[in-house]
């Protein structure tokens, strides 16, 4: 049985994650959040599940992230913000503070400890190769409308990548997203794709994170539909 420590448990991206984890009886979540009693409303299957521990506090609060993320197989970073404010910095201390807790974790135990990977949800915005299909006059404007976001999120990912002597890292990098049924995904290292739903994504972060040949260590993920084409017909950058 597999231990997910999903931190963010409340978002679109994380709720899904918990979903589809819960799918399959061998999977156990280590649901973090600020606020219990909103995550038992948005997932009822949370409540006196026997699978899903609930960790509700402060992402700053280091010796509670680490109970939260001893002994799991991948930690899933899916705090976000949509306000693009001067300092944004909600992904940057989340990251802060799981390898400080990984820190402590390390020190704490005998040599040859296994730690969980760490599973970022960043963007294809900020990426030139799994954006170079974008059209030329779309992209700028993104990265405007939201530069101080990404701004965070390029940061997460130069410290993250700084730690990777000791900790693996996955940076899972998403195009439009939606809220939408499940269609069907796949994992790729040259595609972007909008739009695809908080579903489709949390399960091709999940199968990054549980993939035992460590093939996405360390590497930019584009997570598309798995038959592409079959929202291109309405939603077309042309």
């Amino acid at each position: 049985m597999a231990t997910y420590a999903i931190l963010g448990s409340t978002g679109n991206c994380g709720s899904a994650i918990i979903q589809n984890l819960l799918k399959s009886p061998n999977n156990k979540v280590h649901a973090y959040c600020r606020n219990q009693t909103k995550l038992q409303r948005l997932i009822p299957e949370v409540v006196d599940n026997k699978n899903v521990q609930i960790f509700q506090g402060s992402i700053y609060d280091v010796e509670l992230l680490a109970d939260c993320v001893r002994g799991t197989k991948a930690v899933f970073l899916v705090v976000t913000t949509n306000d693009n404010v001067p300092g944004c910095r909600v992904s940057r201390d989340c990251a802060t503070s799981v390898i400080q807790a990984l820190q402590k974790i390390k020190a704490e135990a005998s040599p040859g400890l296994k730690l969980p990977k760490l599973v970022l949800l960043s963007s294809a915005t900020i990426d030139d190769h799994l954006a170079r299909h974008m059209p030329g006059w779309f992209r700028p404007i993104m990265l405007a409308a939201a530069s101080h976001v990404y701004e965070d999120l390029r940061l997460t990912e130069v410290f993250l990548r700084s730690h990777a002597d000791w900790v693996s890292s996955i940076f899972i990098k998403p195009a439009g997203l939606s809220v939408d049924v499940s269609r069907g995904h796949k994992l790729t290292l040259d595609e972007e794709e909008s739009f695809i739903s908080y579903l489709d994504l949390s399960a091709g972060m999940i199968e990054a994170a549980a993939d035992d040949e460590s093939r996405y260590d360390g590497r930019n993920v584009g997570v598309e539909l798995s038959s592409r084409g079959e929202l291109r017909c309405v939603l077309s950058w042309d």
